[in-house]
């Protein structure tokens, strides 16, 4: 297989490109159908467009990681994924944090509702 400067396969870069632009459709899809907010898929399609960016550049992630100080390529990929994924849970654990303190709230609302509207029928 021919391989580039960046060592990888034209085939693999161009299958990953392939890849990471049919999710990033998909996203737009998701979020055009209502199905997902925009707001928690903007770190999605952010990382959709960088990928696609280090794929069609393949010396930009070398640059980075030896202005880094990282010996390979690869560690300094791996510890932006693993930074990305930190991200991307944080930002869930904050949306699903206040859901729940909503949900909480909620209840507690309907529960006085309900109290009050009991004791509105008993007086009656």
């Amino acid at each position: 297989m021919e391989r580039g400067h960046s060592g990888l396969s034209v085939f693999i870069r161009i299958s990953a490109a392939a890849f990471f632009l049919i999710f990033l459709i998909y996203l737009l899809w998701l979020v055009s159908k209502g199905k997902l907010q925009l707001k928690y898929s903007l770190l999605w399609m952010v990382l959709c467009i960088a990928i696609l960016i280090c794929d069609a550049f393949p010396v930009i992630p070398f640059w980075f990681s030896r202005m880094l100080g990282f010996i390979t390529p690869s560690n300094f990929i791996l510890i932006v994924a693993i930074a990305v994924l930190f991200a991307i849970c944080l930002s869930l654990s904050i949306a699903v944090s206040r859901l729940v303190t909503a949900v909480k709230n909620l209840a507690q609302r309907v529960a006085l509702l309900e109290k009050e509207l009991k004791d509105a029928e008993k007086t009656d």
